[in-house]
């Protein structure tokens, strides 16, 4: 698609902040009165899967500054969802572990969020979905994103 100048309707980055603000308004009313926001239930999700053990990993999957997380982490330990602990030879590094009642809300919400996107997909179907989601990863990929196995 040649383009010489910006419109909203055809500008892709538009489209796609505006697509995600609207997923993430979805998934927030998903999630009702938990006392958590998406991106804290995203890095408890990944604590919990064993995606990130420490808080750059997490970064790094989700494609956020470092330091977002570190605020993220800060919070959802006080809540008693994840322990923060120094191991073995580098006592810089943090060390992320859900407690119990973290993983208990790391499910529950969990399924809250997969419900959600059922009912997203439901709407477009599976086919497009599947589409969209290879066409997402090919424009992330292709921007230059420093992950490209996810996030």
């Amino acid at each position: 698609m040649e383009q010489k100048t910006l419109s909203l309707e055809t500008s892709l980055s538009f489209q796609l902040l505006k697509t995600a603000h609207a997923t993430q308004l979805h998934h927030q009313r998903a999630l009702g009165g938990a006392a958590l926001t998406l991106s804290q239930f995203w890095v408890l999700k990944l604590v919990c899967d064993g995606e990130a053990i420490r808080p750059s990993d997490a970064a790094r999957r989700l494609g956020v500054h470092p330091g977002d997380v570190t605020r993220l982490v800060r919070g959802l330990s006080a809540k008693g969802l994840l322990t923060r602990s120094r191991r073995g030879d580098d006592q810089r590094a943090l060390h992320l572990t859900p407690t119990p009642k973290g993983a208990q809300v790391a499910a529950e919400l969990g399924t809250l969020i997969a419900e959600a996107d059922a009912a997203l997909a439901t709407a477009i179907g599976t086919d497009p979905l599947e589409g969209l989601i290879g066409l997402l990863n090919a424009v992330h990929a292709r921007a230059g994103a420093r992950d490209n196995a996810g996030a």
